[in-house]
């Protein structure tokens, strides 16, 4: 594993070339520099420069770790012109240990751990630390940059604002790190990384399951790992690079402020009713004939209920008689299989839930519910060849109808739940 306080000594030597030349800008003994080089080497399983009589060259494995390197100090250097801007005297802030990689990832991760749980004793057994270590790492970080990052409340230890801007930027430059070790894996050892998505329910039944399939049959030292939630959830890991990428329907524009979003398909909602209901026994469905059922449906303000209504409106057929309120999948599917009620699914999403639950879709267009399904990355990064390689798999799988890719960026941003 990477230790954070190695990576200025490697930064030195990959921009200088030299080890004297790069103790000489660290103000750190040559031995303590070439110290550093050997023990990253040994901890990634890689040379990392080629030696040579007129200096060190940075090998393959080198500039995929410089690349991150460079990534990750960014971060900092951002939280640290943050904290500039908004402290009267922010003389020595530049000069933190935290700023500067100066300090060891278990206090990073137990800084950001902090930020996110709210409660020391949880970060002391989540990391297996004691509790009077937690509460000392903080205390030098928070002496360090001169200000209070957390606050005591009725909640938990909560982040104050720049203690919220630190552990975002601590998170995504340990997530630059965690790539580069990933990136390295994957260059020395065939193909041996990992990847991690945020799934939404859309594309969750076929699109991603087909492409970690094939991209397994293609690496299969690759390993998949899969996270599901809100999108407003998924959304706060990926700004935070926990994630590698986001798939699912697409959000409006004004929804994805500061991500880049990659349409592979576009989906349709049905109205879904049991096997045996009576309007299956009809010829034709009017769509008064949807009007005068009772629906289960999402609540208020989730995409569903909103294609649904937007439906409706279109028809002019007002709201739909909606008798349950529910984003409980398997709720809905019970109550449809016990009642003449409707509700709307996407089939590309549940073509085998319906299929094993007996459910039938109704012959009538529900018009207004068509929805693209892609793939949201944050704006600026750069995936891993692992994440690379299942992007590409399912951006290649996409249905034909898939309208372009989008890359935009957008100033103003509406929280809504799925």
């Amino acid at each position: 594993m990477l230790n954070p306080r190695h990576l200025r000594a490697f930064s030195a030597v990959a921009e200088t070339g030299s080890i004297t030349k790069s103790s000489q800008t660290l103000r750190r003994a040559q031995s303590a520099v070439t110290r550093a080089i050997q023990e990253l080497e040994r901890a990634l399983g890689a040379e990392l420069f080629e030696r040579h009589t007129h200096g060190m060259m940075l090998t393959d494995i080198g500039r995929a770790l410089q690349l991150r390197v460079e990534r990750a100090q960014a971060e900092m250097s951002a939280a640290s012109a943050a904290f500039a801007n908004d402290l009267a005297d922010a003389r020595c802030v530049h000069n933190a240990p935290i700023f500067t990689f100066s300090i060891g990832r278990q206090r990073l991760l137990t800084y950001v751990e902090l930020a996110e749980q709210h409660s020391i004793s949880a970060v002391s057994e989540s990391l297996g630390v004691s509790q009077p270590a937690v509460s000392q790492t903080l205390r030098e970080i928070e002496d360090s940059v001169g200000v209070s990052l957390f606050r005591r409340t009725a909640r938990g230890v909560m982040p104050t604002p720049l203690g919220a801007v630190l552990a975002l930027h601590v998170r995504r430059s340990l997530n630059e790190l965690r790539i580069a070790e990933d990136e390295i894996s994957f260059l020395k050892d065939a193909g041996r990384g990992s990847v991690a998505v945020g799934s939404l329910s859309v594309g969750r039944a076929r699109l991603l399951p087909d492409a970690i399939t094939a991209l397994l049959a293609r690496f299969p030292n690759l390993s998949v790992t899969t996270e599901e939630g809100t999108f407003e959830h998924l959304a706060a890991r990926l700004r935070a690079g926990a994630i590698d990428f986001i798939l699912g329907a697409l959000r409006p524009l004004e929804q994805t402020v500061g991500f880049t979003r990659k349409i592979i398909a576009h989906d349709t909602m049905s109205a879904v009713v049991r096997s045996g209901h009576p309007l299956l026994r009809r010829k034709r469905i009017s769509a008064q004939g949807l009007r005068s059922v009772g629906w289960v449906l999402p609540p208020l303000g989730a995409p569903t209920r909103e294609l649904v209504e937007a439906s409706f409106a279109q028809r002019h057929l007002g709201r739909p008689q909606v008798k349950v309120e529910t984003a409980d999948l398997a709720v809905t599917f019970g109550i449809v299989m016990q009642s003449d009620m409707v509700t709307a699914v996407s089939e590309h999403q549940f073509h085998l839930d319906l299929v094993a639950a007996g459910l039938q879709v109704l012959p009538i267009e529900l018009s207004k519910t068509r929805r693209p399904i892609g793939i949201l990355q944050r704006e600026g990064g750069i995936p891993s060849q692992a994440a690379r390689r299942l992007i590409e798999i399912l951006l290649n799988g996409g249905e034909a109808d898939r309208a372009g890719n989008e890359s935009a960026t957008y100033k103003s941003a509406n929280k809504r739940s799925r």
